[in-house]
């Protein structure tokens, strides 16, 4: 079923793009194969926790909790499963299997349910924005106010915080900007220099993504990509993001992706303007060709360039979003299409899975926020990198005000 030449062409009223490249082993699972797997992940989760507990009754109380906290959070159908370069994939932030990185993580949701004896992560993901510079000025960009000034963390302090999450177990690092590939070179050498005890993604909006760089930064240690990508129209897109090539760029970022065997997941900011069964199935038959693991729908938020505008959704289209993702997720016939992740739903149906319960975020100007909508500015993260307060005392500071 798997070709080594694959063709991404879209046309429509205002673009026409085609590219060619190479297309490595990505596949969905299904039928036996998908339920050989589950068994097969069951049985290393149970071995797993009678490793941690040392009890049956103990580890078949946890899993069943975990059962029921997965299900609250993807749905009630059977998760889809994606197989990416040797690993199996259902969730963005959580780590692919089977990894030694997949056992701390899950070891780190055991501890949420039931206490463990040694330690675990407190947090599972860091959004780390290590650059204040970024070529493209796109609307909803929520460091709006911050770009292109005067970095606020230099080489040895970024690698610093790297070192200092990672001492606290965190499993997966997103480092975004600004454009973090304006940074290439301290890039490269913070995630070449960490341990290799965590995942690591770049958020990019394809700019200076080349083939060269994608290159650097798989031999260096990165696991996968966040490419920007707000449209299937190329001069929408464009025009969302304030650069002309910025469309042709963020095609490229994945094709040059996969041919390192990156990890490839697609983000859109969903605008009420966007928002129409049309346009959602166009996005996803595009992203399918592009042939991505994930799609993040990301919900506009009144922060940075959208502050003080009246850009939440409204409820009928929050529904056509949380539709959208069950279908596309558990829907017969769409199988093959990527996992698509809606944070927003999550967030309503659980609670915020960031602000210091299971991920943070830290700014262009090094101050940790709950995440990247939420501008807390709890405190600046060389309180931490000095010692000066206690991490688990630091993030109980971070919570999301919502």
């Amino acid at each position: 079923m798997l070709a080594t030449e694959y063709v991404v062409k879209h046309e429509n009223n205002h673009a026409d793009h085609q590219h060619t490249g190479r297309l490595y082993k990505i596949k969905a699972l299904k039928g036996t194969g998908k339920n050989w797997f589950q068994l097969r992940v069951s049985v290393h989760l149970l071995i797993l926790a009678l490793k941690t507990y040392g009890s049956v009754s103990r580890s078949i109380h946890v899993l069943r909790r975990l059962e029921k906290f997965k299900k609250d959070i993807i749905g009630p159908g059977e998760t889809k499963i994606i197989q990416a370069y040797g690993k199996y994939y259902h969730y963005l932030y959580a780590p692919g299997y089977p990894s030694k990185i997949f056992d701390e993580y899950i070891v780190a949701e055991f501890n949420r349910i039931s206490p463990v004896k040694r330690k675990v992560n407190l947090l599972n993901f860091l959004f780390f924005a290590i650059t204040r510079k970024c070529p493209l000025r796109c609307e909803h960009c929520f460091e709006w106010d911050n770009l292109n000034k005067k970095e606020s963390l230099d080489p040895d302090q970024l690698k610093a915080v790297v070192k200092k999450f990672q001492h606290e177990g965190l499993t997966q690092f997103h480092l975004s900007g600004g454009e973090p590939l304006t940074r290439i070179k301290d890039l490269t050498s913070l995630i070449s220099g960490a341990d290799k005890v965590s995942e690591f993604y770049v958020l990019t909006s394809g700019f200076n993504f080349t083939s060269a760089n994608a290159a650097l930064l798989k031999r260096a240690g990165l696991t996968g990509v966040v490419v920007s990508l707000d449209h299937f129209d190329k001069e929408k897109h464009n025009a969302f993001r304030g650069f002309a090539d910025s469309y042709t760029q963020a095609v490229n970022a994945v094709v040059y992706a996969q041919q390192q065997q990156l990890v490839v997941a697609l983000t859109i900011c969903v605008t009420r303007e966007f928002i129409s069964w049309h346009n959602l199935l166009s996005y996803l038959e595009l992203a399918k060709k592009l042939k991505v693991v994930f799609v993040q729908l990301l919900e506009p938020k009144a922060v940075g360039h959208y502050k003080d505008k009246d850009v939440y959704l409204s409820q009928s289209e929050m529904n056509i979003l949380e539709q959208f993702c069950v279908m596309m997720n558990f829907g017969a016939g769409y199988e093959d299409y990527p996992i698509v992740i809606y944070h927003g739903s999550y967030q309503r149906k659980l609670g915020c899975m960031a602000g210091g319960n299971r991920g943070l975020y830290i700014d262009t100007e090094g101050y940790v926020n709950a995440c990247p909508f939420c501008h807390t500015k709890n405190f600046n993260i060389n309180e931490l990198l000095e010692n000066k307060n206690e991490f688990s005392t630091l993030m109980k500071s971070a919570n999301c005000p919502i």
